[in-house]
């Protein structure tokens, strides 16, 4: 796994520490109440390999944070402070992770840094009665008794800030010893109808411990878009005209594409963005390339160096070379020639089939300019894996 990092982070009455990982989008992990930040390691593996940036703190009164767990509040304050030493991130929060996450989302200067919630196997619509009895059947009545009054005299704020949550949303739902029921499920799509309900059939209530590795590829899969297509929409990409309907409508399609292609997470993140700083054939830009820190923060500098070249390849000077290897790419900015070739190449030649696909499938183009398309997906196919030369000849190119 990548090199982790010690963090800290002092508060008032309150020493919280933690760690970090990797480089990407940033995945904020809010651990269950008697936990402590460890239990999400299997899952930072993972996230981390899949390109994400993970930051686990320990909560007030567990682990190596100080403080004691008194009132609700208390820990949405500890949230808030965590995500504001970040450029933005996604929310994860496991049972007591995720109620101090939702309470912490009540402060609008909160919600404007977080890109997305995941709710692992609670909801703010918590019913009382079904708490209790859940608790006092694991034995955990009396570990907290206070702080448990103090939640559940919280729950009818959890659900007023719900209903005004605009982001996306996931519920992750355990399996037979989950702590829901399909009413509380439903209630949550009842505040948020936006929100997404998935299940991992094999975990209990704790579901990092039981089933990590499909939590981690749940949250991957599912959330991985989220700060790129906010950034997107903040920039006014669906406010641009793009033949097929706006250009966030081409970004996302690209991206399927993309997907469907058989690319991964890094080219997949490129593809939802890569007209950010236009193209030689899309000129308009939604960020100059003297801001690329905005992107990086959203995607990761993997991710961003891909969409960097893309828009930034002068095609007059690059295109007459395609089948080389290396291939020399000519920055239209700066005039420089730079020489690319494995996984790099690939993921630009993934790239520049999934967008010409696009183009021809929704563009009124002539049909002389189709052939020269269909030539210029010929020539990319030779750098892309072979498995994803098969689905391009199986799928679009027959």
């Amino acid at each position: 796994m990548d090199v982790v990092r010690a963090r800290h982070i002092a508060r008032s009455g309150v020493d919280l520490h933690g760690d970090e990982a990797g480089d990407g989008p940033t995945v904020v992990l809010l651990h269950a109440g008697g936990e402590r930040r460890q239990v999400w390691t299997p899952v930072v593996e993972r996230l981390v390999e899949d390109g994400l940036r993970c930051v686990a703190f320990d909560q007030r009164g567990h682990g190596d944070s100080g403080g004691s767990l008194r009132r609700l509040d208390e820990c949405a304050g500890d949230v808030a402070a965590i995500v504001d030493a970040e450029p933005g991130c996604v929310l994860v929060g496991a049972s007591l992770g995720g109620l101090a996450a939702v309470a912490a989302l009540g402060d609008p200067r909160t919600r404007a840094k977080v890109t997305g919630l995941v709710l692992v196997d609670v909801v703010p619509n918590l019913d009382a009665g079904r708490v209790r009895r859940f608790l006092d059947a694991g034995g955990l009545s009396d570990v907290y008794p206070d702080f448990i009054d103090d939640v559940l005299a919280h729950v009818p704020g959890l659900r007023q800030i719900t209903t005004h949550l605009d982001i996306p949303i996931l519920l992750i739902r355990a399996g037979r010893g989950s702590s829901l029921t399909d009413v509380e499920a439903d209630g949550l799509l009842q505040l948020a109808p936006h929100a997404t309900v998935t299940r991992i059939p094999g975990a209990g209530h704790l579901v990092a411990r039981d089933e990590p590795e499909a939590l981690a590829r749940t949250i991957a899969d599912l959330t991985t878009p989220w700060p790129a297509l906010a950034l997107l929409r903040e920039l006014g990409a669906a406010r641009v005209e793009h033949p097929g309907g706006d250009l966030l409508d081409h970004l996302e399609r690209v991206r399927q594409l993309v997907a469907d292609l058989g690319g991964g997470t890094r080219v997949r993140l490129a593809a939802l963005t890569h007209a950010t700083y236009g193209t030689d054939g899309f000129p308009h830009s939604l960020l100059p390339a003297d801001r690329r820190s905005r992107l990086r923060a959203a995607i990761g500098r993997d991710a961003e160096a891909l969409v960097y070249r893309y828009g930034a390849c002068d095609r007059a000077e690059t295109y007459p070379h395609l089948g080389a290897t290396p291939l020399p790419i000519t920055d239209r900015f700066t005039g420089e020639v730079v020489a690319v070739d494995g996984t790099d190449l690939a993921d630009f030649a993934l790239l520049t089939i999934a967008n010409e696909l696009d183009v021809v499938r929704h563009a009124a183009l002539t049909t002389e300019t189709v052939h020269g398309i269909r030539a210029l997906i010929t020539a990319c196919a030779t750098y892309v894996p072979e498995a994803a030369a098969r689905a391009l000849a199986d799928r679009h190119l027959r």
